[in-house]
């Protein structure tokens, strides 16, 4: 990932990562719209296929292009939100959880303690997984790992995980389905919109200032 050092260049590379997935997806939609016969389910198997790789791939890129531009800036543990502290001291807090030896606890906490007034130790690239299975779950564990509101796109966990998620992990199994071109058509502006919705969401917590810790 290259390094995003400043806000227009965060957001200049959402800007181009969305557009061309935008591209790609019409692209499928009207392959769909101009098949006919059998080509019509083979289109819309793949374009359902490809719809959720741009799902997963979007998320997992915005998110990490965002803790990539917080790592750049450098600012103490004290000034960040909590999620943005825990993400760049996760090594250590996991390892402190894995043992049960006092000593282990004690110089965990010494550590943090001592971390809060030091800049923050965010990772540059693949801060943030998408676990190759972006269901409801998992995307909720990637947005509190940046600190973005999960209610407004809690109506839309059914889509993700019965339609999007379920439909792609067929496919990917070799099993066949049948979508009516309208569910795909009605799926591709959902998909779409959510991701529209994650990348506004990162911007205004960008130029927003969000991710400082109220006091």
């Amino acid at each position: 990932m290259k390094q995003l050092r400043t806000v227009a260049l965060l957001l200049d590379h959402l800007d181009q990562d969305m557009a061309w997935r935008i591209k790609e997806v019409h692209q499928f939609k009207t392959a769909v719209e101009n098949a006919s016969g059998k080509n019509i389910d083979a289109h819309i198997r793949a374009g359902v296929s490809m719809l959720y790789a741009h799902w997963e791939g979007f998320v997992k890129g915005a998110a990490n292009s965002y803790v990539n531009y917080l790592s750049h800036r450098a600012n103490r543990n004290s000034e960040l939100k909590p999620c943005f502290v825990a993400l760049g001291m996760k090594t250590k807090l996991a390892s402190a959880n894995a043992s049960s030896k006092s000593e282990v606890a004690v110089q965990a906490v010494t550590y943090l303690l001592d971390e809060m007034d030091q800049p923050v130790r965010l990772p540059r690239s693949d801060a943030i997984s998408a676990e190759s299975n972006l269901s409801s779950t998992v995307f909720l564990n990637v947005i509190g790992w940046i600190g973005i509101d999960p209610s407004p796109y809690s109506s839309r966990f059914p889509l993700i995980d019965n339609t999007l998620l379920e439909s792609r992990n067929c496919i990917a199994h070799g099993e066949y389905l049948n979508i009516s071109r309208e569910r795909f058509y009605k799926l591709t502006t959902e998909i779409l919109e959510m991701l529209r919705w994650f990348k506004t969401d990162i911007e205004n917590a960008v130029v927003g200032s969000a991710f400082l810790k109220t006091s």
